[in-house]
């Protein structure tokens, strides 16, 4: 299964235009963490789809992102996403990625290398989980051991 996951997200992220190998490892590691690929609903939370996003971050991406960048918009709308209809999230693996490098493209840091995985969870934890969040940095590499 995890082969097809990382075809999803290679395709969503090339539909972005933001593909490179970083990216690519650091948004499956993400699904990893947050759920495992086992969980399209936070167990207890508001959280959607295989990386967790809570629908007020999806919101805040589209309001505060993607509607100033309307090729991201037209992208995301030919991966099948429709912003009035969340069950376009929940179903579709290619948004949800798609959703998750948004995430981490707006952070203005670059992404860490795929082979540090330290790097990669001291940033998913700043970036991705937050500050506030309940993830841990060996949580992260634990999921991703």
């Amino acid at each position: 299964m995890h082969g097809a996951i990382k075809k999803i997200i290679k395709h969503a992220l090339k539909q972005l235009n933001m593909y490179n190998e970083d990216a690519a490892d650091l948004v499956f590691k993400t699904g990893m963490a947050e759920s495992g690929y086992k969980h399209l609903r936070q167990i207890s939370g508001p959280a959607l789809g295989f990386f967790q996003c809570e629908p007020a971050t999806m919101d805040d991406v589209w309001e505060n992102y993607v509607s100033y960048r309307a090729p991201i918009k037209v992208q995301l709308w030919e991966l099948g996403y429709k912003e009035d209809d969340r069950m376009s999230f929940l179903s579709n693996i290619a948004v949800q990625a798609a959703f998750c490098r948004l995430q981490y493209r707006r952070d203005k840091h670059p992404l860490p290398s795929k082979d540090d995985i330290d790097a990669q969870a001291e940033y998913w934890k700043r970036v991705y989980n937050t500050m506030k969040g309940k993830g841990t940095l060996k949580h992260f590499i634990e999921a991703n051991g």
